[in-house]
């Protein structure tokens, strides 16, 4: 059973909503927060607007076990346009199989298959397991320090 990369439809909404429910639930800043409409009309959005970012899936046959959402953003630093990973989720019957090395490795050649010049992520501090996941795939960590201001 092979793993395969493909763009997000549509279609792929209500199983995207499952896989964010995993993700928020692992997550110490969203977790307890299950707003189903919200991410159904985030991932919509996202979906069509795709010069603002894409929303890929990890598929196993015709199983969604994983996705993420890229973001397109400009950076002065880079001088051109780099990707926010975020949403980046495997599926727990899917984890410690190598299907998130796979995904990520897909990643990084799409985002260099299209130009971008750097990939950047959040991760939460408390998720030991994840903060390896990306040490071990390269990603290296920053000075800068998140902050946030809710607007709703």
């Amino acid at each position: 059973m092979m793993l395969r990369l493909e763009e997000a439809c549509e279609e792929n909404v209500e199983e995207m909503c499952l896989l964010l429910d995993e993700l928020f639930a692992i997550e110490q800043d969203f977790a307890g927060i299950r707003d189903v409409e919200k991410q159904r009309k985030g991932l919509k959005l996202i979906l069509h607007h795709p010069d603002r970012g894409r929303l890929l899936l990890l598929k196993r046959e015709d199983r969604v076990v994983g996705m993420v959402n890229l973001v397109f953003v400009f950076s002065t630093v880079e001088g051109g346009s780099v990707i926010q990973l975020e949403d980046f989720i495997v599926a727990g019957d899917e984890r410690g199989k190598g299907s998130g090395r796979f995904f990520m490795e897909q990643i990084v050649e799409y985002a260099k298959s299209h130009g971008f010049l750097r990939i950047s992520l959040l991760a939460d501090s408390g998720n030991a397991r994840a903060l390896a996941f990306y040490e071990a795939a390269g990603y290296q960590y920053s000075n800068m320090k998140c902050l946030r201001l809710s607007l709703s």
